[in-house]
């Protein structure tokens, strides 16, 4: 419609996803959603952190405690070790004496080694770069495009290898060493990686595959990490959230409790749990040496994770390797600790209480959880193609190491008691009072894509230091609040009115409050006639919810002919 020599174009409102289309014809539509990562990159920055239980918070611990630190607790909560002269040597990490860089990296690894990224828009596999194309592309001046992140560089056979080595605690803990044969090839080789990334890289929300455990020592650069403890309703929100079509554009930290934000810089090693949901921001070019371990204190939260992966149909490529055989030699090494412990008890005639202090209560509450699985596995086995070659009978082997934990009195239902607790007294998440359909997005700007300058795509490098701490900087992130699902988008709740005094009508049931998020804004309702039996009842056959209020139509005007 046309008024005094203009044109007006009515632009939609709605939450825009932008899709890459160069990318649709060669890899399909699941891996071309652009992912707003600027905007969560800032809103990472900005994080202030949530209220935390005290056994889930970032423990500060010295090089040489660090060890009586995680056997006393179980690994329960992150470990940060901080940058100190001889921090590394205490912890076992050893790296060369030369300053390493990435083109040195590519020296020694070798500089046709082709290397898998990420694409940080997408959050979705990248190009395959040779080390010697990645040294050039990290030489080139910012900002970089495409945005490339590399989290697995495998170091095994090559020269880098023989000159860095894992910490001496990882060593100790990983289930890998202790109960995988020496003679057994393939081994799962997850322990040392480097992770090469930009400034700008992003990313998104994750739990390491099969409930891992990472160790993270930062040679060069810095990160910023946002971690959420592994409760029973923050795992159920992160399924969910991963299950989700809107999961681009849902800031995870909003929907969970207990969220922290931990800062590393160069020098600073961090041990992180298995199960932790977290994610990464780079700040500036950074290098880094980590890796992957299983341990015997998560296991029951490990199995859980390797659950979900498969509820969640993760693919092959993307989950812990051999895990099953792993699952069986474990048990098979834990049983030849019991019956160890059972000789040396009847050899000796010494208190059986104190011969099986070896294994913490956390193994064998976590062994619980194991035989349980495995009695699962032994069910739906076919072909026998997951059964390690053993020489034990795997249902024998599961039925003595169950007996072995019925006399120390671990049986029944599986738990853990460092967290079973924790779960009554966190918050639910918002997932538990709406579907993922209903939670709050990314704000996109008013204007179109085309009207944006070059600066404000979201399509480049982020930078830390621009308008962080600005107020304006609001408007780049909102979190929207829902009253109902025809609700606008508010940024600010609404003003508190005064109580009412209830009305009591004595066919009406009293109603049933539950605690929210406490990130979520709780609004007033007013009265209405939904209290009718009959409009109630109506209403739940038509499968709609009778407390929220239908939307009003809108009439619209009539155009002028």
């Amino acid at each position: 419609m046309e008024q005094g020599g203009m044109e007006h174009t009515r632009r939609s409102k709605r939450q825009r996803v932008a899709v890459d289309y160069a990318r649709l014809d060669t890899s399909g539509f699941a891996d071309c959603i652009r992912v707003q990562h600027k905007k969560l990159a800032r809103a990472v920055v900005k994080f202030t952190g949530q209220a935390q239980e005290e056994a889930f918070a970032v423990s500060t611990v010295a090089a040489n405690e660090l060890a009586s630190h995680v056997h006393l607790t179980g690994f329960a909560n992150p470990c940060v070790v901080r940058a100190a002269d001889n921090s590394r040597s205490a912890l076992g990490i050893r790296v060369p004496e030369e300053k390493l860089t990435v083109d040195r990296v590519a020296e020694l690894v070798g500089r046709n080694r082709q290397v898998n990224t990420i694409d940080v828009s997408t959050q979705s596999e990248g190009p395959v770069y040779t080390m010697d194309e990645l040294a050039a592309y990290f030489a080139s001046p910012s900002p970089r495009k495409p945005l490339l992140n590399i989290v697995s560089l495998d170091l095994a056979n090559t020269s880098l290898h023989d000159m860095v080595s894992v910490p001496s605690l990882v060593q100790e803990l990983d289930l890998v060493n202790k109960a995988w044969p020496p003679s057994l090839t393939p081994t799962p080789m997850v322990q040392l990686y480097a992770l090469l990334s930009v400034a700008g890289c992003f990313m998104d929300f994750h739990i390491d595959f099969g409930g891992s455990s990472v160790w993270y020592h930062i040679l060069s650069g810095s990160k910023v990490f946002l971690l959420v403890p592994p409760t029973k309703a923050n795992l159920m929100a992160f399924e969910e959230w991963s299950s989700s079509d809107k999961q681009v554009s849902v800031f995870f930290a909003d929907r969970v409790t207990g969220c922290q934000k931990l800062e590393l810089s160069a020098g600073d090693t961090l041990m992180l749990p298995g199960g932790w949901p977290h994610c990464v921001v780079t700040p500036e070019d950074s290098l880094v040496l980590g890796g992957n371990f299983l341990t015997g204190y998560n296991l029951s939260l490990q199995l859980d994770i390797w659950h979900m992966e498969e509820r969640l149909k993760v693919r092959s490529k993307f989950r812990f390797p051999l895990y099953k055989q792993l699952m069986w030699h474990t048990a098979g090494f834990y049983l030849t600790q019991f019956r160890h412990n059972a000789d040396v008890t009847a050899d000796t005639n010494i208190n059986e209480e104190k011969t099986l202090s070896s294994l913490s209560r956390w193994e064998k509450e976590g062994l619980v959880s194991l035989c349980s699985c495995l009695q699962a596995w032994l069910r739906q086995l076919k072909d026998g193609s997951d059964l390690p070659s053993t020489p034990e009978n795997p249902a024998n082997l599961v039925k003595e190491l169950e007996d072995c934990l019925k006399k120390e009195g671990f049986s029944g239902p599986p738990v853990d008691s460092r967290t079973a607790p924790k779960f009554r007294l966190m918050l639910r998440p918002l997932s538990a009072e709406k579907p993922v359909s209903q939670w709050p997005t990314l704000a996109e700007d008013e204007d179109s894509e085309e009207e944006k300058s070059p600066e404000d795509k979201d399509d480049g490098e982020f930078d830390p230091s621009e308008d962080v701490l600005a107020e304006d900087d609001d408007m780049d992130f909102q979190i929207e609040e829902i009253k109902s699902p025809w609700s606008k988008r508010q940024r600010t709740p609404a003003a508190k009115k005064p109580e009412k005094k209830p009305i009591v009508m004595s066919l009406a049931k009293p109603a049933v409050i539950s605690a929210a998020s406490p990130r979520a804004h709780v609004t007033s309702k007013k009265n209405t006639k939904s209290n009718s039996s009959v409009r109630a009842r109506l209403l739940k056959k038509c499968g709609l919810d009778p407390r929220i209020p239908l939307p009003t139509p809108k009439v619209r005007p009539k155009e002028d002919r």
